[in-house]
């Protein structure tokens, strides 16, 4: 599925977990319905809004 957007994914982020913040991670975008990508993009816009 493509994803149609005005400010198209074009960067790529990259970062280091152990096995247990691995499977938490996944466990967490699991149970919201998401990918890891998509939660992880969620968090940071809700972090975003925050500030």
């Amino acid at each position: 599925m493509t994803r149609h957007s005005e400010d198209p994914v074009r960067h790529i982020v990259t970062f280091r977990v152990n096995t247990e913040e691995k499977k938490l991670l996944e466990q967490l975008a699991k149970k919201s319905g998401r990918t890891v990508s998509d939660f992880m993009r969620r968090k940071l816009q809700v972090l975003g809004e925050r500030e």
